[in-house]
């Protein structure tokens, strides 16, 4: 008889549970419901989102979310930890509170728990998953649509109505812009008509970037308006505006001037070890500068204010 009710307790309490669950669902659906929405444009689709989001989910974007005065409350794991934090100036406690949501995709349980208004994917595989937990826009991180970092910047932007923010960034960086230009030219180490080639070591072959390109491409050719050879040059509208080459065929795409970065430290000592490369007149010139790869995957503001500033370095400190 006891055990019996036990058992109906257990189910009782059990049931419970269950509806004070559904209760507090229901009441978070109903308050995010009656949020006042608008439909926001992106690439896969439209979807109607909060007209002011206040608690942010992302799995990318950390740099062009804090540069707009948008603190997530949680996002991917890595970018609690990019690159260009040591390098820029936040505030002490900026990234207080913003919880690890893990790698990609997001962790489900975990993003449910912060209770989202508003989630960014930047991978079109997760837009059905997060979408079940809150409004979900999808940012691809790569796209055509994207003619410059700044359109990205742009279009996160107008999520939050916040593109007045943006021009300003955008007018601040096209001055400093200028200013690394002037003192380029001025220090005299890169030559008028003089050409610029950007690559990176991996573990089995070298990239090289053009116009558009990572790794620095961007923002040596497309910013600063360095000018790179007529290979580079042909890359500009080609996928990724990169090529895959052999170490052997480096040489044919060195220019007067060449920015390195090494992702794979073994690949670079076979190539820096190489007759070849050490006949490349670059090489002979001095000309040949290496800088640390993480830094130049992102394209966020902080990143490329610090990519600026390496590449500024590099041309105008650089002993020849």
């Amino acid at each position: 008889m006891i055990k019996k009710r036990t058992i109906s307790a257990r189910i009782c309490l059990v049931g419970l549970v269950a509806l004070l669950l559904t209760s507090c669902t229901s009441k978070q659906s109903d308050n995010v419901t009656n949020l006042p929405t608008r439909p926001f444009k992106h690439a896969s689709g439209v979807t109607n989102v909060p007209a002011q989001p206040l608690r942010v989910a992302s799995d990318q974007y950390m740099g062009q979310l804090l540069k707009l005065g948008i603190k997530p409350i949680g996002v991917r794991e890595n970018m609690l930890t990019e690159a260009w934090m040591p390098l820029s100036n936040l505030k002490e406690g900026t990234l207080d509170g913003i919880e690890n949501l893990g790698g990609f995709p997001l962790n489900l349980e975990k993003l449910t728990l912060v209770e989202p208004d508003l989630i960014i994917s930047s991978l079109p595989d997760n837009q059905e998953a997060y979408s079940k937990i809150a409004p979900t826009v999808h940012i691809p991180y790569w796209s055509e649509s994207y003619a410059s970092p700044m359109d990205k910047l742009l279009k996160i932007a107008e999520l939050f109505d916040k593109t007045d923010e943006a021009n300003e960034w955008i007018k601040q960086f096209e001055s400093q812009l200028i200013n690394a230009q002037q003192q380029i030219a001025k220090s005299g180490n890169l030559k008028e008509g003089q050409t610029v080639s950007v690559m990176a070591v991996f573990d089995k072959n070298v990239y090289v970037f053009g116009p558009k390109g990572a790794y620095g491409g961007t923002i040596v050719y497309d910013y600063l308006k360095l000018k790179p050879t007529n290979k580079a040059e042909e890359l500009r509208n080609k996928e990724m505006a990169s090529t895959e080459l052999s170490l052997e065929k480096v040489p044919d795409y060195m220019g007067d001037h060449a920015f390195i970065t090494v992702v794979n430290k073994d690949k670079a000592k076979e190539l820096l070890d190489s007759d070849f490369w050490k006949s490349i007149p670059a090489v002979k010139n001095n000309q040949v500068y290496f800088y640390d790869s993480t830094i130049f995957v992102m394209d966020d503001p902080y990143s490329m204010e610090a990519q600026l500033k390496i590449i500024l370095d590099l041309l105008t400190t650089s002993v020849r």
